[in-house]
């Protein structure tokens, strides 16, 4: 039997939620149907590593909407099931239950898939990989007060598990291929910060160290051993992977939708047009490559799953794009919580707001980035309400004096406002 249906979203996620969420919010009438491959419903992802992981969280806390209202709104869910292939120019998918369905609009938000390396398999027991809400259930189930846990990957994901692993009890240490943490993302201000940071609270932390060979010996204590580049032997209960993730085009590719070969996002423009007419992509799966310089972007995070969704949604109803945020982004880690606002680069200078204590009781500090009188990045830790007082002039692209921003004593609301009113006069 053939079902039809006017928008078909290939993926159950946080993008795939959002872009239903908006279409219906937008007033589009046409029906709507989520093919994915969880039988969870969609979820957000970020307490994954967090709550969840401490069991401080239940399982449907994480769900981004009851089933309530995917019925209430007309939101056909199709969970457990892919879709295998997709023939784009009958506008035809054929799912893994048998079914085929027929649409007018397709949405590739197929997410992306934790990156395994070839030693540690994701077929042992004791070499865990967390992407879903069933993986960081099994992760949680290993989590205990000296338990050993290695953690491999020292970028977001890898600190997160960290932090929380050592929260929950647990001995961490944390093996890191770059000579920094957070080396791809971060200045090395805040990556020297973090590193006192987790020294000082008992973790132990090998930089420019990946791993050469591991063992894993059920019959052992520890049945995990790594060896490391430099001969060092760490021994340990369970190893957390965190090596980055992988782009899941493999559907687009097939079906001859464009898809990058540096990032193996599918290529998508501003409001997430793929190369084939009438199909559309969000979330980690895609890449934008910017017209002007070339520069491709392949963005995972929680916002620009919301964004690309919401602008996919604006195209689908007929809607104009809506504008584009400054890119956000947070983490939580050792009792820190930290956002990053704009873009970061490598030839920007990071100068501090406040004092970089990584063992004080009460943290507190920022690092900001000038180009001229224009704020060009902004990194905030356990200082969002200042953050969220400079997200106007960097929306705006409005002058400020560093001197001043900078000043610990200034009060970064009242000076942003009257900096607003007079670029507007």
């Amino acid at each position: 039997m053939a079902h039809h249906t006017s928008v078909l979203i290939i993926g159950a996620g946080q993008a795939a939620s959002v872009l239903a969420r908006e279409l219906r919010g937008l007033g589009y009438s046409g029906s709507i149907t989520v093919v994915g491959e969880e039988t969870h419903l969609p979820y957000e992802r970020p307490p994954l590593s967090k709550d969840v992981l401490k069991a401080s969280a239940s399982t449907e806390s994480v769900f981004l909407q009851k089933a309530e209202f995917y019925q209430e709104q007309n939101i056909e869910l199709v969970l457990g099931t892919s879709v295998h292939s997709l023939d784009c120019a009958s506008r035809q998918a054929h799912l893994s239950n048998g079914q085929t369905w027929s649409f007018e609009h397709a949405v590739l938000a197929t997410g992306g898939a934790a990156r395994e390396l070839a030693l540690l398999p994701a077929t042992q027991a004791n070499a865990l990989y967390l992407r879903t809400l069933d993986d960081a259930l099994r992760v949680q189930a290993r989590l205990h007060p000296g338990v050993r846990v290695l953690v491999i990957g020292g970028g977001f994901m890898g600190l997160e598990l960290a932090s929380t692993a050592h929260e929950t009890g647990a001995q961490v240490t944390v093996v890191e291929a770059n000579e920094r943490l957070l080396a791809r993302n971060a200045p090395a201000l805040l990556s020297h910060w973090l590193l006192e940071r987790f020294e000082s609270q008992g973790i132990t932390v090998c930089l420019g160290q990946g791993v050469s060979q591991a063992h894993f010996a059920t019959d052992k204590e520890h049945p995990v051993e790594l060896e490391l580049k430099d001969g060092q032997r760490l021994q340990g209960d369970v190893a957390l992977v965190a090596a980055g993730l992988t782009a899941n085009s493999a559907l687009a590719r097939a079906s001859g939708i464009a898809v990058d070969e540096m990032t193996a996002g599918i290529i998508v423009d501003r409001q997430g047009r793929t190369s084939v007419a009438g199909i559309y992509a969000a979330g980690d799966c895609t890449t934008q490559i910017c017209p002007e310089t070339a520069v491709r972007t392949r963005t995972e995070s929680w916002q620009n799953a919301n964004e690309q969704a919401r602008q996919v949604a604006h195209v689908i109803a007929a809607q104009p794009a809506p504008a584009a945020p400054v890119s956000w982004f947070w983490t939580d880690v050792l009792g820190c919580n930290i956002q990053m606002l704009g873009q970061g680069s490598p030839d920007l200078d990071y100068q501090v707001r406040g004092v970089m204590d990584s063992q004080a009781d009460a943290i507190s500090f920022m690092l900001l980035a000038f180009e001229g009188p224009y704020l060009r990045h902004a990194i905030a830790v356990n200082a969002g309400a200042d953050l969220r007082a400079l997200r106007s002039i960097m929306e705006q692209n409005v002058p400020v004096d560093p001197a001043i921003v900078l000043d610990p004593s200034t009060k970064l609301r009242q000076y942003v406002k009257e900096a607003l009113r007079t670029a507007h006069v």
